[in-house]
């Protein structure tokens, strides 16, 4: 038995040895994560990196707490307890909550922390820098780099992110909106309700264009009619005048019945 404790040294000792040739690679350049055990990579997967104005901190860190079912402190959205529908994706701490909402904190599962509040987890990848400072990655690689990685494991973040540049999505990325699964029971709009959203804004953005162009045409119309008084005299003045007063007029008219017509355009669509 006195050989017992030796054993056990010697054991912890190669297991730390172990984890101690481990080490995590950030690299914002190609959005990719690495896992590497002795240089030889173990585990790779696509990540997406803080916004601009959010930057993932570049640098040497270690790991220095693992948490599998962490919340953000700071970030989250704004949900409709009774029907579970997000409603503002996007919030945080300091924002007010509308009437009627209430915040949830953003789930962050299989978080590992490198940083002071930053750290890698579970997530959604649009194809492009989105997040507010944290690495994100598919649930099943961080679920793998959380079981693989230890707290003291050395994390080395370098590189930045190309812009414009398309990288990895998840295939749940419509192109816009929110991703449509749950978060702690709440949900984004569906497939049907964002193509609404979408042949909605579509029409408006129709509307807006056809009755803009309209009201340039009546405001080019009434400065030339001014230009031209400016230089006329006698008569003529008068009689540019009385055409000015008429296309004012004119322009009245006009903006009440696009108010009308506005007014239509928002109970088709239900506004």
């Amino acid at each position: 038995m006195k050989h017992f404790p030796v054993f056990c040294g010697i054991l912890f000792a190669w297991a730390a040895s172990s984890y101690a040739q481990r080490l995590i690679e950030i690299d914002l350049t190609n959005q990719t994560a690495y896992l590497k055990d002795r240089g030889r990579v173990i585990l790779e997967s696509p990540v997406c990196s803080g916004r601009p104005g959010h930057e993932t901190p570049t640098g040497h860190f270690r790991i220095t707490d693992k948490d599998i079912n962490h919340a953000s402190s700071f970030y989250g959205f704004f949900g409709d307890p009774m029907t579970k529908q997000i409603v503002v994706p996007d919030a945080d701490i300091y924002k007010k909550v509308p009437p009627g909402l209430e915040f949830v904190q953003a789930p962050m599962r299989y978080y590992i922390q490198f940083a002071p509040s930053i750290g890698m987890h579970a997530g959604f990848l649009p194809g492009h820098p989105d997040s507010h400072g944290c690495v994100r990655m598919p649930e099943r690689n961080a679920i793998a780099f959380f079981q693989a990685a230890s707290v003291g494991t050395p994390v080395h973040v370098y590189g930045r992110p190309e812009p414009g540049r398309q990288y990895w999505a998840s295939r749940s990325f419509h192109g816009f909106g929110f991703p449509h699964f749950a978060f702690f029971g709440f949900h984004g709009p569906s497939p049907e309700e964002q193509a609404y959203k979408r042949n909605r804004r579509a029409a408006f953005d129709h509307f807006d264009y056809v009755w803009d162009a309209k009201e340039r045409a009546i405001g080019r119309e009434i400065d030339a009619l001014e230009d031209h008084e400016d230089r006329a005299e006698g008569w003529r003045k008068e009689e540019l005048k009385a055409q000015i007063e008429r296309m004012e007029q004119v322009k009245e008219d006009f903006e009440n019945r696009r108010d009308a017509a506005k007014e239509s355009l928002k109970r088709q669509w239900r506004d």
